[in-house]
């Protein structure tokens, strides 16, 4: 097709640039858009074409709805500053906040209340977030006795919330 590539232009290119230009309300993209649908028979010189001008169609149609959909994503609406204050922040509002506080000194007491080894496994297991491994090698104690101490320090923290 590419030595008949100017022929199709000339027979084409018009019938392609009105099209997309009512399609667009846009001369100056319907003529890039035309550029491009002849930009990519070039790129595709293998391409058997039985019917140039569906083909050329075919091709200005997908480059059409691809710069539609790109035109969508870049959009911004503006809103009234109003309506702004309607979305929700990030922040936690004042009451969670204090109310995370709560929870957070309840936890610190419960676990002030383990033995000193067994605090400071759950401190570096569930608050720094080292390995049960990692705890060990720390420590210089065995996995298990790491376990172990886990397990008692979950067991006694989920007993103490629940009798609040």
């Amino acid at each position: 097709m590419t030595c008949d590539l100017k022929i199709a232009f000339d027979a084409h290119g018009p019938e392609l640039r009105r099209y997309l230009r009512y399609r667009l309300r846009d001369s100056h993209m319907a003529s890039d858009l035309v550029q491009d649908t002849f930009l990519r028979v070039i790129e595709r010189p293998e391409t058997r074409v039985d019917d140039v001008r569906a083909y050329l169609y075919t091709i200005a149609r997908n480059l059409l709805l691809n710069h539609k959909k790109q035109e969508a994503r870049r959009r911004t609406d503006s809103v009234p500053h109003e309506w702004l204050g309607d979305i929700a922040a990030d922040a936690p509002t004042p009451e969670d906040a204090a109310d995370a506080r709560l929870q957070l000194e309840r936890l610190q007491r419960f676990v002030s209340e383990l033995p000193v080894r067994t605090q400071q496994i759950f401190v570096l297991n569930r608050v720094d977030g080292l390995t049960q491994p990692e705890v060990a090698r720390a420590l210089s104690i065995s996995e298990s006795s790491v376990q172990k101490h886990l397990a008692m320090a979950i067991q006694h923290v989920t007993q103490r919330l629940r009798t609040r």
